[in-house]
């Protein structure tokens, strides 16, 4: 996305302003009783008084540097360090990304650039800062389940109805999953079919069986179904969504070639973020539920982390490794579990408001211009405070089954084994590990929390054993972030 920028700066002749003195981004939609249903953040500047806001997820990022006599904001947190925000690090928020990657709360890799919160309300006058904003609750209903399947039918549909496109110019990402199928079928059941669908491909060793399967779904409506080639070896597009996605996610450099797809061909989408946590319950389980009943978050803390210390020690310079300590990951990690223990599905919760809100939303609002509009159904506050309040937290089906319900001439069409892989190594991927070594020699004098000659020696030693084991252990996306993340701020001209 474009970056956007306001520079507030207090001096002896009043406050000196540079950028743009109003901002928006989203796909708001206002309602009759004066509300705005859906996702936006915005900002304005009447010359004496900053307002900012974002919607009630928050997932529209802003973030922000406050100083004493200054404050900044921007949709871009590498605009904030070029205007000279501090870079100093958050050590504590870095030890919970490079064993989650993702942050938690505000969090962002600099301990004095902060993400602004759900329904954030900020204002900045005369030097002083004041801010509100936190994740909302919702009361939990039980319902019988077909009321639950009943409600998310027709609650999907209304929420389409209130976001149909106003041309059939527009391009549909579809995959072979839940979300994207559901938002087809209901748009072709509202006669307001898309002009092509098209589908992503994952770097090998992913499997694609989300390609197959989204051709079954197009040709079955009789649309034009494009299939776009994964991303080129190396790391040019992992830098580029590292910028685009502010250095809040390892994820979804994939992805690139997707948007560049959608900016050149449409001017509005769709996808289908939002609800997953609710609907799949990936990271239920019955031990996590029972930590969490318990009010035993350091030990849910610890399972959330999982342990790749031992690839830290290979990895991260011995002073690195005592800065980005698991015990500081455990502190933060606890901290922010406790927030989340009153809601509805503690566990849905924690994941949607931390990993949904800081590092899947990158791939919807942030790897986009302010040209595409990007239209997300799941996010509908009808439908989302239905699913949020009344799904069990255990329910792995409820989805599918609404799908299976509300579209019958369809159900033939298997859904796509998320995250299968193939065991064979990739020229892909072994282009990408092998395009990190001169990046990592070619810059082993300067400051690194990274063992540099050494990872690049055990890179070397692990493509030319071509043995898993030898590899296993090797996080090149982490690597590729670390070292581009310590080339911020950038040299400035003076």
């Amino acid at each position: 996305m474009k970056p956007v920028f306001l520079k507030l700066s207090c001096g002896p002749d009043g406050i000196s302003v540079e950028g743009d003195s109003s901002y928006y981004h989203g796909n708001a939609i206002a309602l009759a009783d004066g509300h705005r249903n859906g996702v936006y953040s915005e900002w304005s500047w009447d010359g004496v008084t900053l307002k900012a806001g974002t919607c009630r997820y928050g997932m529209s990022p802003l973030f922000y540097y406050c100083g004493e006599a200054e404050f900044y904001i921007s949709n871009s947190i590498p605009k904030l360090l070029e205007l000279g925000a501090p870079s100093e690090w958050d050590d504590d928020a870095m030890a919970v990304f490079i064993r989650r990657q993702t942050f938690l709360g505000e969090d962002t890799p600099f301990k004095q650039i902060r993400a602004t919160p759900p329904g954030a309300r900020l204002t900045w006058t005369n030097g002083k800062m004041t801010q509100e904003g936190q994740a909302f609750t919702v009361k939990p209903q039980t319902l019988t389940r077909s009321a639950m399947v009943d409600g998310v039918i027709e609650l999907f549909a209304q929420s389409i109805s209130r976001r149909l496109p106003q041309t059939d110019e527009f391009y549909l990402p579809l995959t072979g999953g839940k979300d994207s199928r559901h938002i087809l079928f209901e748009l072709a059941r509202q006669k307001a079919l898309p002009k092509a669908c098209v589908t992503a491909s994952f770097p090998p060793p992913l499997l694609n069986e989300d390609r197959e399967i989204a051709k079954q779904l197009a040709e079955r409506l009789d649309i034009p179904h494009v299939v776009l080639p994964p991303a080129a070896p190396g790391s040019a597009d992992e830098k580029r969504k590292n910028l685009a996605t502010n250095f809040c996610t390892l994820e979804h450099g994939w992805a690139v070639p997707l948007f560049d797809f959608l900016h050149a061909n449409t001017a509005v989408s769709y996808d289908g973020f939002g609800l997953d946590v609710f609907f799949s319950t990936i990271w239920y389980s019955e031990l996590r539920a029972k930590l969490y009943k318990e009010g035993a978050f350091e030990s849910l803390a610890i399972d959330l982390l999982g342990d790749s210390e031992a690839a830290f020690g290979m990895i991260f310079t011995p002073e690195a490794n005592k800065r980005f300590n698991r015990t500081r990951a455990i502190a933060r990690m606890t901290e922010e579990l406790k927030k989340h223990a009153d809601q509805v599905h503690p566990m849905a919760s924690f994941q949607f408001w931390s990993r949904s809100r800081r590092s899947t939303n990158a791939l919807t609002f942030c790897l986009q211009d302010g040209s595409l509009m990007v239209h997300t159904p799941f996010l509908d506050h009808d439908l989302f405070d239905f699913v949020y309040s009344s799904l069990p937290g255990n329910e792995r089906s409820i989805h599918s089954e609404a799908i299976a319900i509300a579209y019958p001439d369809f159900n033939d069409i298997a859904f796509a084994k998320s995250g299968k892989i193939s065991h064979a190594k990739s020229r892909q991927e072994k282009g990408f590990l092998l395009g990190l070594v001169p990046q990592l020699v070619s810059s082993a004098n300067a400051p690194s929390a990274i063992m540099k000659i050494q990872v690049a020696v055990r890179i070397i030693k692990a493509l030319l054993s071509g043995k898993n084991a030898d590899i296993s252990w090797l996080q090149p996306f982490l690597i590729n972030y670390i070292t581009h993340l310590e080339s911020y701020p950038p040299i400035r001209n003076t």
